[in-house]
């Protein structure tokens, strides 16, 4: 798992490389494909599931790395400041986690689930990433309303885990996410959830406090 992932992250540091030396159109064209290949790994996970009869309300796109697909799809057309902010400020750390901490372990590596699951989460880590490569610069302004968007969502997929038996945004249990079960640890096996605010205050001050204390030291030159 570890050599696997160390391979991904040196093709996602390549890519970031070569989307920097690429003009505006080259770019442009590259945040397109991402956008292609993320819609048909999709599309490959609800085809060959449904073909092999193993489809199920899980595989919905309503978890949260699930729905950052389209968002990837829309900023690629329109590389807004909103959309590339929710990109780096969700995405990266989820599919970050998702790669360095994965609940499909308990099936076969060749599996296409599997393989999905590890496509997928490579794919939606790279996009911001090439944003950042590309000049994009994160602004904790922006965390307010990134934050609530995240809790708009939230609202309506924690009624449907219960009406469906789902698990979208990890509401619905803990699937042996390491970082979960030690939130249920400290906050109870039923309100784990309760503890992923001040989980993501800690995540997002190690992602942006960087970046801010980098603007400060150029304003001051």
């Amino acid at each position: 798992h570890l050599f696997v992932t160390a391979v991904f992250f040196v093709i996602i540091i390549g890519a970031m490389v070569f989307y920097r030396k690429l003009d505006e159109k080259g770019r442009q064209k590259f945040l397109y494909i991402m956008s292609a290949l993320l819609i048909a790994d999709e599309l490959w996970k609800h085809i060959l599931s449904a073909a092999t009869g193993q489809w199920e309300w899980e595989f919905v796109p309503l978890h949260l790395c699930s729905i950052n697909i389209f968002v990837c799809v829309i900023n690629s057309f329109r590389r807004d400041k909103l959309t590339s902010e929710i990109l780096y400020a969700l995405c990266v750390p989820g599919a970050l986690l998702a790669l360095l901490m994965p609940t499909w372990t308990n099936l076969p590596y060749w599996n296409f689930m599997s393989l999905h699951s590890n496509s997928v989460h490579v794919l939606l880590l790279m996009y911001p990433l090439l944003l950042i490569a590309g000049g994009f610069k994160p602004d904790f302004r922006n965390l307010p309303r990134v934050l609530g968007i995240v809790l708009c969502e939230c609202v309506p997929v924690f009624f449907l885990n219960k009406i469906l038996d789902t698990n979208f945004f990890f509401l619905n249990g803990t699937a042996n996410n390491p970082v979960l079960e030690i939130l249920a640890e400290i906050f109870g096996k039923n309100l784990y959830f309760l503890g992923m605010p001040f989980l993501l205050v800690v995540v997002w001050a190690a992602m942006y406090l960087p970046w801010y204390f980098l603007g400060r030291k150029k304003a001051k030159v």
